[in-house]
């Protein structure tokens, strides 16, 4: 029998949430979705960045950073 798939809130508490708070189990969990959906990596790409973005307050930011999310096409 093939492992269930995780939720979407599982997956988006793993994009969230910064990598080095992730417990060992979370840590592997991400990979696996990874690997089979390569769009979530991207996403989470740019979630990190754009949190990057407003936390050290890079207002200058935001027009690159749009254009990088639409190149990706992710739907």
């Amino acid at each position: 029998m093939a492992a269930r798939p995780p939720s979407p809130r599982s997956v988006a508490g793993w994009i969230l949430r910064r990598p080095e708070k992730h417990s060992e189990s979370e840590q592997l969990q991400p990979k696996t979705v990874s690997a089979n959906y390569t769009e979530i990596t991207a996403l989470a790409c740019h979630v990190r960045s754009f949190a990057s973005m407003l936390t050290e307050r890079q207002g200058e930011r935001p027009p690159d950073w749009l254009d990088a999310v639409r190149s990706t096409r992710i739907a």
